[in-house]
Parts: structure tokens; C-alpha cells; sequence
């Protein structure tokens, strides 16, 4: 295949250009996959907006991306030309120690994402090329959807399975009462997850669009604190009970402390958002200490994860519509970051 293909690439602070290439060709075990969209992650547009410039320019940005295999090689079993698909970002090897202990990808001592966030491609850009036409992967990256699952869904997999790790990591366990700081997108998809494996959804939001956002997913137990009293709306919710766990899915330090303001005694605290330029927490040791607090980080997923999040998104178990925002066209690429760093955007998606 010689033909051209476009493909999105952040160039620098506040901009965002389409670039072209000639479309790759593929190894025996990789996968040639045309991409339909790619929405826009806090990750792709702090870097668009410089506040990530730890990050190498230029980028071909991108991995909430989904598409359609056009051509396999010789040795791929695991799919075939006309599947809807997503690719595991991270790229973990399955071969090093940490693969075959299964730990989260973050942990491959050979992560193809790690390289090539640091070493750029023949033609001098870094990335995966997810905002693109055509993106070359390994077949063991490459996980089937179902075809009925728009792609611009279907690019809700590598967030989810995030997500899902960092339930699992929080141990969430059937009737346990479950705060979540924040409605956004990440947010609703931990509150989603959260319910689906049994836990009572309490919900702290302070934007009424995105209070609406949760309705809409059928969350009933929301805190609005800038117009309730939050402790005491808790309280109401909570009955006799008491927190078991709190999911921080903002990355502010007005959220962090909240955390801290209404975890009881042996509260488990998952802080799944981080931030850029890192926020401030008010977290001092002797509380953690006497309060038998539990204080877990998450970041990243598993090959199991993703493959769960597959499998959630695809049967409609967790719901992602309330949380696509608007479509542009990859020649619209500008408009599409100004509108994803618009505060309370939810996921902004490009048309490729």
C-alpha cells in the first residue's frame, strides 16, 4: 500500500496542525487499522494547552482512537480484515517478568509506550499515530468490539479499563457506601464502574451540566457543596452507615481535601486524578496514622482490564453517549482542542 495518509499531530503550545505520510507498511504479527475517530483525553489537550512540556513535540497524538482492520499479517490470528477494533496504547511486551506476574502495564520493563514517548520515528514524531488514517500495531495490542458499538464509544475502552483498575486496586466490594469527587468524564465512568460491581454511588459535582451528566446515568445521590451543606448531605444519604471508600476523580486540591474533610476511620482513598501543574493537598501523616486511612494511588491498566473493558462497553453494561461532547473533522483539528479545554467539556471527539 502506497497511498497517503493524514494524520493529527500537536506541534506545539496551542496548536495543532494535520500532517502527511505515506500509509506503513506491516510486520507478520502487526495489524493495519483504517481509525474512524479519536476522541481528545486530558492528557492530549494539557499537552495542546502547555501544561504538559515534559512532553516531546511534535506528537502524533491519540489513543481513545478506534477503526476497522484492513490488513493483517501472516501470522495475526486474533483478527481479521472487516473487525471494529482498539489498541492496548501502552503496548506491554507479555514477555518480562511483570507481564507474566500481571501486573499493570505500567510495570513492562519493555513498554512500547514509554519508547516512543522518547524516541521519535523516521519521520522525527513521537507517538502512536491514534489521531490518524492508518496506525501500524502489534496484533497482541489489538482487541475486538462489537460492530453494533459506535467508535466513538468503542474509544472509551483505554479510559475505562483505567478505571477499572483502579476499582479493582480499591477493592470495592457489593453494598459499600462509595463517594466520587467529580462528574466528569472520568468521573462518571468511576461512579458507573463503582455501581457495577454492587457498591452505593454517592456523587460530588459542582457543575450543573455535568449534575445533569449523572442523572441521566441514573445517579439519584448528588451533592452540589457550593449549594448544600456537603457533610450533612452525606450524612443524609449515608443513613447509619458510613463511607467505605472515596474515588478523588478531580485533579484540584479543593478536591483532595474534601476527601479528607468526610473520610471516616478506615476509609480507603483512591486518587485516580492527577494534575498539571501538580496541585497542593492538605494531607498530613498523624490523621492517616490514627484514622487507619488508606491512601491508593492507579494509573494505567492491565491487558485484563482492557480486555474487560471491552466486554463492559460492547454488552452496554457501562454507558458512554452522556459523556461525547461534539464532533469535528480532522481538519477542524484547532477547534476541537479549544473546545476540549473548555472547562466542563466532556469528551470532544475527531471525525478521521
Amino acid at each position: 500500500m502506497t497511498k497517503k495518509m493524514k494524520y493529527g499531530v500537536i506541534v506545539g503550545k496551542r496548536k495543532a496542525e494535520v500532517y502527511q505520510k505515506e500509509v506503513p507498511s506491516i510486520k507478520e504479527d502487526e495489524v493495519l487499522i483504517n481509525n474512524k475517530t479519536c476522541n481528545i483525553c486530558t492528557t492530549d489537550y494539557q499537552q495542546w494547552a502547555g501544561d504538559r512540556m515534559h512532553q516531546p513535540f511534535p506528537m502524533a497524538f491519540g489513543h481513545e482512537n478506534s477503526g476497522i482492520v484492513v490488513e493483517v499479517g501472516k501470522e495475526v490470528k486474533n483478527c481479521q480484515p472487516g473487525d471494529h477494533v482498539v489498541v492496548n496504547i501502552y503496548g506491554p511486551c507479555l514477555e518480562c517478568d511483570n507481564c507474566r506476574m500481571g501486573k499493570s502495564s505500567i510495570y513492562c520493563q519493555n513498554s512500547l509506550s514509554n519508547y516512543k514517548m522518547k524516541h521519535p520515528d523516521e519521520d522525527g514524531v513521537y507517538g502512536f499515530y491514534g489521531c490518524g488514517e492508518y496506525q501500524v500495531a502489534k496484533s497482541k495490542h489489538v482487541f475486538k468490539v462489537s460492530k453494533d458499538l459506535p467508535f466513538e464509544e468503542a474509544g472509551f475502552v483505554e479510559p475505562l479499563a483505567t478505571v477499572i483498575h483502579g476499582i479493582e486496586r480499591l477493592r470495592i466490594k457489593v453494598k459499600e457506601k462509595v463517594l466520587v469527587i467529580g462528574a466528569g468524564t472520568m468521573g462518571l465512568l468511576n461512579a458507573q464502574v463503582a455501581r457495577y460491581y454492587g457498591a452505593d454511588v454517592i456523587i460530588s459535582e459542582l457543575i450543573d451540566k455535568k449534575i445533569e451528566a449523572a442523572k441521566k446515568l441514573k445517579f439519584d445521590q448528588i451533592i452540589n457543596p457550593e449549594k448544600e451543606n456537603f457533610q450533612e448531605k452525606i450524612k443524609e444519604y449515608l443513613g447509619d452507615s458510613q463511607l467505605d471508600a472515596i474515588i478523588v476523580a478531580v485533579g484540584a486540591t479543593s478536591a483532595y481535601n474534601q476527601a479528607i474533610k468526610v473520610a471516616p476511620k478506615g476509609c480507603r482513598m483512591l486518587i485516580f486524578a492527577a494534575n498539571f501543574p501538580e496541585p497542593d493537598w492538605d494531607l498530613k501523616p498523624n490523621p492517616v496514622h490514627y484514622q487507619l486511612w488508606e491512601i491508593i494511588g492507579t494509573y494505567g491498566c492491565s491487558t485484563q482490564d482492557y480486555l474487560n473493558a471491552t466486554v463492559l462497553l460492547s454488552k452496554k453494561y457501562i454507558l458512554t453517549a452522556p459523556l461525547l461532547e461534539k464532533k469535528y473533522s480532522l481538519e477542524d483539528i484547532q477547534k476541537a482542542f479549544e473546545k476540549a479545554t473548555t472547562p466542563g467539556t466532556y469528551r470532544v471527539t475527531i471525525e478521521i
